[in-house]
């Protein structure tokens, strides 16, 4: 299957407001954080934990957990309930490792290198007997520039809807976090109960598991990997605005006409 068709029909699967949460309380035994837990059917656990206190459309840090199969060639988190133009956080086994990659998808083609969420690595990540566990914070998940150049924040006060993607082929180069990977097997949608997620613990959930290294991770991962010097100087430039410059001046009617083009496919 085509990365078009997959991104047409995750991209036009839209949530109503009266969808009810799908997750439930957790508490990871390792390190001792409280998340709101969805089990998908998949045996795939995606976790979150948020600060008390979050302003209305600002930008805020999350706890965030993947458990799954280390069988598994590798899984996805989509921040926005969607395949296209969010935040993806991937991950896949490398040996007894666990490596991560920020990336974003533009629609007709894998997703790119995305250096605008960052993790910071905490304890309970790692590869224990067919299990392998991701946990980190991560700065950039909860908000970003969409397509049109506008910031969008997930609302902390509501239930989110997240997406998720995986596949049993393994990525092609295991040890490099910009690491090229084959379509997923299969998706997934869920909401996520995020003001029951909240915690006056937060800060000390993160002093408490915090570990050395983690700059660039357990992995010795580094988000800004593969960029190149180009990259890294036009770092402090939001990432759609690079897009929309490198793409050209009329970026924004293009991807305007692909977004319709997948949702009028995705409904039918």
């Amino acid at each position: 299957m085509k990365w078009s068709s997959i991104t047409a029909v995750a991209t036009g699967l839209v949530g109503t407001a009266a969808a009810q949460a799908e997750s439930v309380p957790y508490t990871d035994a390792e390190t001792g954080i409280a998340f709101q837990q969805y089990p998908s059917t998949d045996g795939i656990q995606f976790r979150v934990a948020l600060p008390e206190t979050i302003e209305p459309g600002q930008p805020y840090d999350v706890i965030l957990q993947i458990e799954a199969p280390k069988s598994l060639g590798w899984v996805g988190w989509a921040w926005a309930g969607q395949m296209t133009y969010n935040p993806l956080t991937i991950l896949w086994p490398n040996g007894d490792q666990v490596m991560h990659s920020s990336r974003m998808a533009f629609g007709y083609s894998p997703p790119s290198a995305y250096p605008d969420a960052t993790y910071q690595i905490l304890k309970g990540t790692g590869i224990t007997g067919d299990t392998m566990k991701f946990t980190a914070l991560c700065k950039g998940c909860s908000s970003w520039t969409d397509f049109t150049g506008e910031p969008f924040t997930v609302d902390a006060s509501q239930e989110a809807r997240f997406a998720y993607a995986f596949s049993a082929n393994p990525v092609a180069t295991p040890s490099d976090n910009t690491s090229t990977f084959s379509i997923h097997d299969s998706v997934g949608h869920w909401y996520h109960d995020l003001p029951a997620a909240k915690s006056a613990s937060f800060d000390e959930w993160v002093a408490k598991n915090t570990v050395a290294g983690n700059g660039t991770g357990a992995a010795g991962i580094n988000v800004n990997a593969g960029l190149g010097v180009a990259g890294l100087r036009r770092a402090p430039l939001r990432f759609m605005e690079r897009v929309r410059r490198d793409l050209g001046a009329d970026v924004g009617t293009r991807l305007e006409e692909r977004r319709k083009e997948t949702r009028a496919v995705a409904m039918l």
